[in-house]
């Protein structure tokens, strides 16, 4: 499906490629979004914008990471945006090419994404184009910077939920859920860094290029912020969940440190009391202190003596 916007100062129209006459009227803004289309199609509206083989190619693959390059009168923008959203921070992203122009800009995605369709049905569109297709951009890409933001702010109880479950009852499954959100927040934080890293360098592109409208800037400066709170928030995130693994790992080993020591005390208590009983119970005939009348409250007392003195003894150095 291609879907072309175009506005010439005053109107706005939408529908097909039959909007599309080049060149575009001074004043005349386009904007062309590629969903699901065919190859052939898509080379169509590529030629036409000449759009470069090499970004063309990128923009159909299924993984890559985002991405701005320049050229003499076209930009390209490779982000990924929120595609869906599940519990425990699961989440899945779909790329989103854009070729940006002087008058035009041009979004291709595989499947639908939600961002785009909630500017093409609902958005204001007449209002940023007005201003230009960097504007137009912008705003669309604001919007995807929004719905990380918004994620990551929904997670946040639930990570301070999981900081109360490890102080209260500790668990396999808590542990389980930590590593989890611990993978996606590390998947989160380097593709924000990977779109902090594209907006700075678009940042400097206008800065080399002497482009000077201030308004476009100022768009594209205000998405960078966006995304460079969002690595910053992840990178926060991820650090906290590994410090909370990590508390949890503490906590376990200090548990079984506690059992292991009172299992020593009962050891070591047993010890010498075990190898009495062994050392009288064996059945020489000649042991002469198995005939004295008060033996047996003798050795009851050696090892109750025994046992009391190292109880004691523990108590002192603390291991009880």
């Amino acid at each position: 499906m291609i879907r072309v916007c175009v506005f010439n100062g005053t109107d706005t129209a939408v529908g097909g490629t039959e909007l599309i006459a080049l060149p575009l009227p001074t004043g005349t803004s386009l904007w062309i979004d590629i969903c699901r289309e065919t190859p052939a199609a898509e080379e169509i509206i590529f030629d036409q914008f000449g759009c470069h083989p090499l970004c063309v190619q990128d923009a159909r693959r299924e993984r890559h990471p985002p991405k701005t390059e320049h050229f003499k009168d076209q930009s390209f923008v490779l982000l990924r945006a929120l595609k869906s959203v599940s519990e425990g921070l699961s989440f899945e992203t779909q790329q989103v090419a854009c070729f940006i122009g002087h008058n035009y800009l041009i979004t291709r995605h595989d499947e639908t994404s939600g961002v785009i369709d909630n500017w093409w049905n609902f958005g204001d569109v007449e209002s940023p184009m007005a201003k230009g297709p960097w504007v137009l951009f912008a705003a669309i890409t604001n919007s995807m910077g929004l719905a990380y933001i918004d994620m990551l702010l929904e997670f946040e109880p639930t990570l301070s939920g999981f900081e109360d479950s490890l102080l209260d009852s500790p668990s396999d499954e808590l542990l389980r859920e930590l590593i989890s959100c611990k993978t996606s927040l590390r998947k989160l934080k380097r593709m924000q860094s990977y779109h902090e890293a594209a907006y700075a360098e678009l940042l400097q592109h206008f800065d080399n290029d002497n482009l000077t409208f201030a308004e476009s800037r100022h768009a594209v400066t205000d998405v960078y912020e966006k995304f460079e709170r969002l690595h910053s928030l992840s990178s926060l995130y991820y650090d906290l969940a590994g410090d909370l693994i990590d508390g949890h790992i503490s906590l376990t080993s200090h548990r079984l440190n506690d059992t292991m020591r009172i299992l020593t005390v009962v050891t070591a208590i047993f010890v010498p009391l075990g190898f009495l009983a062994g050392l009288y119970g064996m059945n020489f005939d000649n042991m002469p202190e198995l005939h004295q009348p008060n033996g047996y409250f003798i050795l009851v007392g050696v090892m109750a003596s025994i046992a009391l003195g190292l109880v004691a003894l523990f108590k002192r150095n603390k291991w009880l």
